[in-house]
């Protein structure tokens, strides 16, 4: 399987929510700095993290490309976010139910076989658009 075939199944993995298969695609020691700065060190503080992310949000990832060159693993990915709830105090802005937040980030991914040892995202714009109030 390709790197980037390999990478579009993670994703996949993560837009349907299978922890158990996302964890699969970590290296133990992996580490993770997401857009905001936040460092995550561990297969279960990335699971940890993501959970709650999940439960309150409608998360999905498109990945609009992606390549790779020896090791590394480049892709521009727009993530929407639905709250599935009123969030005042979400990581990416404070939301109410039905809203949506949009960011494109560019990640790499560092790996070693079918594991991702590293991965570093940086956000190049975010959006946010409200829920339609009556």
């Amino acid at each position: 399987m390709t790197p980037e075939a390999h990478f579009l199944a993670y994703i996949d993995a993560f837009n349907r929510s299978d922890f158990d298969a996302l964890g699969n695609y970590y290296a133990p020691g992996i580490r993770l700095v997401i857009g905001n700065g936040t460092e995550l060190v561990g297969r279960r503080a990335i699971i940890d993290f993501y959970r709650p992310v999940k439960a309150a949000t409608h998360r999905t990832m498109t990945v609009l490309q992606c390549f790779h060159d020896g090791n590394v693993l480049a892709a521009e990915l727009e993530s929407e976010f639905l709250a599935l709830e009123d969030l005042p105090d979400f990581t990416a802005g404070a939301m109410s139910k039905g809203d949506r937040r949009y960011i494109n980030s560019l990640v790499l991914y560092d790996f070693d076989g079918p594991h991702y040892t590293r991965i570093r995202a940086a956000t190049l714009k975010r959006e946010y658009r409200p829920a339609p109030r009556r």
